[in-house]
This record gives structure tokens, C-alpha cells and sequence, in this order.
């Protein structure tokens, strides 16, 4: 029974527990699971960054891993967002990660670059096994090695855009800001090469509706790489490691990515001269990234999209 005790009426125990489950099971509830999919997409107006490390004057992304959480787009009376993750991207051809149905062949590729003594020692390795690779270089070093932008293509190998100066491009920064940094490289390689990139791979693997959009109106697809083929080389973890994580993962149709500029460390380097006589052996043949699409009988999201504004 309920007592009074002045003016305040206590309510029965057995309400009151009822009461404190409910409070506890509401308490205890997991938050609904953020979908997971590429390294830091993005499509709402903030992006939740890792902490950004500073190796070799440019800004790299952390250690996170591959299926980092997605922030989801801001929707009005509370509907559901759907993320725009990786299953969205690939869909639509606006962003690749791997090409799993092309058949023995894999994709190297080097980021950071030019280097005047990493990149001309790679380019030496792939030579002896008749390997071609894509280089998605940085605007600001591309001026200052122009030569090793005219051997990259001589040797037959694949010149992608991968910024001018190697800012994250999250969705904080401004279209215009993202724009430039795009274009600015497609000039400095146009006027070293006579061509313009048709590939980009963001810094730190940030993408976002808006990247993707100014990206193909700049005559760029954007690249990512296969998440199981992320030597982290740019760490310096040791040429074993950068080995073991190629070759123990290997599969068909696989984007690797290296660096070819890691200040005081030539890990990719040794790692190239064990990658490349062992998965020869297996059978693969290494073919640019473009090679790779031609492959796989598309290269449509090259193409400038009807409407390249974005918002």
C-alpha cells in the first residue's frame, strides 16, 4: 500500500522497480552502429578526422582502420540518413578501390612522389621486370623533378593527380580550395608531360560528394586502393613487414599502395626488389591503374559529369 508522508505520496515498490528497469534498459541501450565502408567518407558537413601526422613535410593520414566510421548526411525531421560509403561510390563507377574481376594482374602504386632517389630506384626495379605502375605525384615536387615526370611516362608508366601541395581535402574545406589544389596539379603535369592526369587519389583517403564531383569535372577518376593491400610504408615499419603484407594478401585485380618519397627510410624500396621477382613468379602481370579499368571494360566514370557544379 502507498503511505502518505506529509504531502508527498511514495509510490509502491513495485512500481518503482518497474520504473528503474525501464530507466536502466534505455541507459544500457547501444547507440544505433555508424555503417562502415571507406577510409573517411563524408557526406554530411563535418568530418570527424584522425589526427593528422606530419611525415616528410606533408600531412598523412594515422593508423586508422580501413572501415573508419562514416559521418552520415543531416536530414530534416529526424529520417534516416543512408551514408554515402563505399558500396554507394563503387555503384556508380565515381570511385575505385580494386578491379577483382580483371583477371591476374595487379596495380602498384606510388604516392608522394617525385623523389630524386626513391622514385629513381623504383622505376629501376620495375624496369628488369617490365612492370608498369602509376605514380600519383604532388604538384609541388612534380616542378622541382620535372625529369623524373618525363621518365615516369617514357617507361611507360601512369601520372596520377594526388594534389599540389597534399592537404586533406575533408569535407571542411571549400569546393573552390579543392578545386585548385586538383587543378593546379593537372597544369604542372600537362606542361611537364603535354597530358593531363585521368586519375586522383585524395591525400589520406578522404572523399566526399563534393571531392567526387569537382574531381570528374577536372577529367579525374578518383582512386583509392584495396584495403587489405595498405603496406603503411610511409611509417617505415620495416621492409619484412611492407613484404608480408603484399605477398600474404595478394589477390587479383588488387591496387597496392606504396609511397615513393619517405624521408630516412628505404623500406619500399628493398620491399619492391623482394615484391616484384616473387609475385612474377605467381603468375601476376603489373599493369597501370588505367590498364586495370580497360580490363575490366569500363573507364565511364572519366567522363565530366551533365552538371559539374557542386553544392
Amino acid at each position: 500500500m502507498s503511505k502518505i508522508f506529509g504531502s508527498v505520496k511514495a509510490l509502491p515498490l513495485r512500481r518503482t522497480a518497474a520504473a528503474c528497469a525501464v530507466c536502466v534498459l534505455f541507459t544500457l541501450a547501444p547507440a544505433p552502429a555508424l555503417a562502415s565502408g571507406g577510409l573517411y567518407a563524408s557526406s554530411g558537413p563535418t568530418v570527424s578526422a584522425p589526427r593528422a601526422e606530419d611525415v616528410n613535410g606533408l600531412q598523412l593520414r594515422s593508423s586508422a582502420s580501413p572501415a573508419s566510421p562514416i559521418t552520415t548526411e543531416k536530414v530534416p525531421h529526424a529520417t534516416a540518413a543512408k551514408p554515402r560509403d563505399r558500396d554507394y561510390y563503387e555503384q556508380r563507377g565515381e570511385i575505385v578501390w580494386e578491379v577483382p574481376s580483371a583477371g591476374k594482374v595487379i596495380a602498384l602504386t606510388f604516392d608522394d612522389g617525385p623523389d630524386p632517389v626513391q622514385t629513381v630506384q623504383i622505376l629501376d626495379e620495375l624496369k628488369k621486370y617490365g612492370a608498369k605502375a602509376t605514380f600519383f605525384v604532388v604538384g609541388k615536387r612534380a616542378e622541382r623533378f620535372p625529369e623524373l615526370i618525363k621518365r615516369e611516362a617514357a617507361e611507360g608508366h601512369e601520372i596520377g593527380n594526388h594534389t599540389y601541395s597534399h592537404p586533406f581535402l575533408t569535407n571542411n574545406r571549400s569546393t573552390e580550395s579543392i578545386r585548385s589544389e586538383i587543378a593546379a596539379t593537372q597544369k604542372v603535369i600537362k606542361s611537364i608531360n603535354g597530358k593531363a592526369p585521368v586519375l586522383f587519389r585524395p591525400p589520406g583517403g578522404y572523399y566526399h560528394e563534393r571531392l567526387v564531383h569537382v574531381s570528374l569535372a577536372e577529367g579525374c577518376l578518383p582512386i583509392l586502393w584495396s584495403w587489405h593491400q595498405d603496406t603503411e610504408d610511409w611509417k617505415a615499419p620495416g621492409v619484412n613487414r611492407v613484404v608480408n603484407k603484399v605477398l600474404n594478401n595478394a589477390r587479383e585485380g588488387d591496387i597496392v599502395l606504396f609511397h615513393d618519397h619517405v624521408l630516412g627510410s628505404m623500406n619500399t624500396v628493398e620491399a619492391i626488389r623482394k615484391i616484384l621477382p616473387e609475385l612474377s613468379k605467381r603468375g601476376y602481370h603489373f599493369v597501370t591503374v588505367s590498364e586495370l579499368l580497360k580490363l575490366r571494360g569500363s573507364t565511364s566514370g572519366v567522363s565530366k559529369p551533365s552538371d559539374s557544379k557542386t553544392k
